[in-house]
């Protein structure tokens, strides 16, 4: 039998999504930290002490009004497990968590070597399993690692990119809603450069613009009588609806990269250029 050394044993064990659940539950929920006076909390004790100065809890009043407003609720060992219930978790912890940091004013009550221990052990998870984090208004989400999602965040407009990488989260699927309308927000920041991006990519240009004004994403197209009516988009079950706009989405992440990369040819060129001289 071959040996393997350390880095290949790492490199080939598969991630245990139970296992790393209960790990951070038992950081949470069970492992206890000092505060300023010596007396030991456990890390969610330490979030209902600070709970009342956490922006997002609205008009609860505390941390367990909280949970039952939004119902979250957390076992050792939960019934039904899976992938979106260790997201949801790590999304609620890490959030509650971010709060009691060193140099937060707001942070009242805490062990901030506990907390920040956490949040990278969160994070950890997340690089495992090929999740990135997304940000808005203070709130963190984890959404799948897509490479042309992250480009694209990175060179749209700073009030849409945290939509580009949402796009991707767990909580989307299904919701057709949602999906329709960050695909119109993709549409009109796409339109005032549908002359530039025809000019790099004519066929490119022409499919996302069909899908915008007829998969019922900027106009009616599923009523009938309406101008703008589709027989075969009204026909469509929402399965097919959504999987066309995943298509339509990914050609958005596209028309964004050709349109980027006109620079960098350009600059590329240039250096060409500069050889021969």
């Amino acid at each position: 039998m071959v040996r393997r050394n350390f880095l290949q044993v790492l490199q080939e064990k598969n991630v245990n999504l139970k296992r790393e659940y209960q790990r951070l539950y038992e950081l949470f929920y069970i492992q206890k930290a000092p505060d300023m006076q010596g007396i030991c909390y456990t890390l969610k004790d330490f979030c209902e002490g600070n709970f009342l100065n956490v922006p997002f809890r609205r008009t609860c009043l505390s941390l367990e009004d909280f949970d039952d407003t939004y119902n979250y609720h957390f076992e050792k060992i939960p019934h039904d497990f899976d992938l979106n219930y260790l997201l949801s978790f790590c999304e609620y912890t890490f959030n509650l968590s971010i709060w009691i940091t060193p140099g937060n004013p707001l942070c009242v009550f805490g062990n901030a070597q506990q907390s920040q221990f956490y949040l990278q052990q969160v994070q950890n998870v997340m690089e495992m399993i090929g999740y990135t984090r997304a940000i808005q208004e203070g709130i963190s989400i984890f959404v799948p690692k897509d490479r042309g999602a992250i480009s694209v965040s990175e060179i749209v407009a700073p009030e849409i990119s945290y939509k580009v990488l949402e796009y991707n989260h767990y909580t989307m699927k299904g919701d057709i809603a949602r999906k329709r309308e960050t695909l119109r927000i993709l549409a009109d920041q796409l339109e005032p450069r549908r002359v530039e991006l025809a000019a790099i990519n004519k066929e490119l240009a022409n499919n996302v613009f069909f899908m915008f004004n007829n998969m019922n994403i900027r106009h009616n197209n599923s009523t009938e009588g309406d101008k703008n009516y589709r027989e075969v988009v009204a026909k469509m079950t929402q399965d097919e609806l959504e999987n066309w706009y995943d298509e339509t989405y990914q050609l958005c992440l596209l028309a964004f990269l050709e349109l980027d990369n006109v620079e960098r040819t350009k600059k590329v060129a240039q250096l060409k250029a500069s050889f021969g001289k």
